[in-house]
């Protein structure tokens, strides 16, 4: 064994390595912010359409946490929706029957859409209700 083979190397993989594409990102997410409270306008980013790698996520998870609310949806595949630690920045991913995530949003808003009642299903649940009610 030479010099050469006691050299402890260790092999990253550049899927590992952030890009530095976090921060610009997190600026723009306090645009989006921004231009909620004062305009009421929504936002929303679609991560899987940005080039992040493993390490981006990584520090995008630790950039952003989680706050105090969370919630999944069941309807044609599963949805994760989490308040980040900034609240109306929330974190939304929608996953398909089989379990693969299909869209990745981060969404600056009061609350994502996914989690409202649409008006046809809150009529239908009154229509349910009340023959739940009847003797």
């Amino acid at each position: 064994m030479n010099a050469i083979d006691r050299i402890g190397v260790k092999v990253i993989a550049a899927a590992d390595i952030p890009t530095g594409n976090v921060k610009p990102l997190l600026f723009e997410l306090a645009g989006m912010l921004e231009a909620w409270l004062s305009k009421g306008e929504p936002a929303s980013i679609d991560l899987r359409s940005l080039p992040l790698t493993r390490g981006d996520y990584t520090e995008l998870e630790a950039a952003l946490g989680s706050g105090a609310v969370s919630a999944s949806v069941e309807a044609i595949g599963a949805s994760e929706v989490r308040e980040t630690r900034y609240p109306g920045v929330w974190r939304v991913m929608h996953r398909n029957e089989a379990g693969e995530v299909v869209a990745d949003l981060l969404e600056v808003c009061g609350l994502p859409e996914i989690l409202r009642a649409p008006a046809e299903d809150a009529a239908d649940g009154l229509i349910r209700l009340k023959e739940a009610l009847q003797p």
